[in-house]
């Protein structure tokens, strides 16, 4: 008597499903330890746009590049983390409670990298990572050739 094969799942396809779902799962966590900060997701990155030494200008770019929205919404969001105290008053230096406040939330993220990546083979998390640059890129290619 001979028994079949034992059928092994079927790996996952790198799908936009795929992508989006776990871009929503990953997302609520996230939000989850945004709130202790009291920050949105979008303030946040605007945020590690001055920490990371970018001046107004250059932090509307960066944000506009990143988020994928209008200057004038970056203006907005700085202009919000000014009046919350975040940042200096011409939002182009990050204040100490800025700074504390932009440290607890990189490490709540640095800890939950860990538990979702941190016991992920090295080469899958390098596929997983040079997969989704080259759809990210394409995806901002696609941005860049269509019209607004």
């Amino acid at each position: 008597m001979t028994t079949a094969p034992a059928s092994s799942p079927s790996a996952p396809v790198l799908n936009g499903r795929v992508i989006g779902l776990a871009y929503h799962a990953i997302s609520a966590v996230r939000d989850r330890l945004l709130v202790d900060s009291g920050l949105t997701f979008h303030q946040s990155v605007a945020l590690d746009a001055v920490a990371d030494g970018l001046d107004r200008t250059g932090a509307v770019e960066e944000v506009t590049a990143r988020l994928k929205i209008g200057p004038s919404e970056v203006h907005t969001l700085l202009d919000e983390l000014v009046a919350a105290g975040l940042l200096d008053a011409e939002g182009a230096s990050v204040t100490e409670k800025g700074g504390e406040i932009r440290q607890g939330f990189t490490d709540a993220v640095a800890e939950l990298a860990e538990r979702l990546y941190g016991d992920l083979p090295a080469s899958d998390r390098e596929i997983a990572a040079r997969a989704l640059a080259h759809v990210t890129a394409r995806a901002n290619a696609e941005l860049a050739a269509a019209p607004a």
